[in-house]
């Protein structure tokens, strides 16, 4: 996943979003949410994310948050969010490890309240179990895509299905 794929999908999106805004309120009689594709992420964010996690960020995710550093998808299925790297010293009390092992890497969440977190290259959703002392259960770990960019190809179909009337 290089940045002129990464910027591509970007465009995309917020094409997708700019068609499915057009027509929201009157297919589905309210307003919608905030929906957003944001530019780059600062330095100061690279640098908290790496300070938090180390060698176990992914260079796919570093990749992706020097050409989007947020995405806000409110109204897409059950909601879908990429959110923005700590800064700094900031530590969002996501878990970092699995009670396997994996190290994990949270990015991302869904509006049931479900995390996604890179292991390596494999996307994952944790859904449904605790992290006491950070580890979280592995067995409410699901594997949701085989890399990052497999999952952004995904939200970017959904997306797009969702904006077709």
């Amino acid at each position: 996943m290089d940045q002129v794929w990464i910027e591509q999908w970007r465009g995309d999106v917020r094409a997708g979003i700019a068609t499915m805004l057009a027509t929201f309120e009157s297919r589905f009689g309210f307003a919608p949410g905030e929906h957003e594709v944001s530019g780059p992420a600062t330095a100061a964010e690279l640098a908290g994310l790496v300070e938090l996690h180390g060698d176990a960020v992914p260079a796919a995710l570093l990749a992706f948050y020097r050409v989007v550093a947020e995405v806000r998808l409110p109204d897409v299925s059950n909601g879908y969010w990429i959110h923005r790297p700590p800064l700094p010293g900031e530590d969002p009390g996501h878990p970092r490890l699995l009670s396997d092992g994996r190290t994990v890497v949270v990015f991302g969440s869904d509006g049931g309240g479900a995390m996604f977190a890179l292991s390596g290259e494999v996307v994952l959703r944790l859904a449904g179990g605790v992290f006491p002392d950070a580890d979280y259960e592995a067995e409410h770990a699901t594997e949701v895509a085989v890399s990052l960019q497999d999952f952004l190809q995904s939200l970017r179909r959904e997306l797009t299905e969702f904006a077709a009337p």
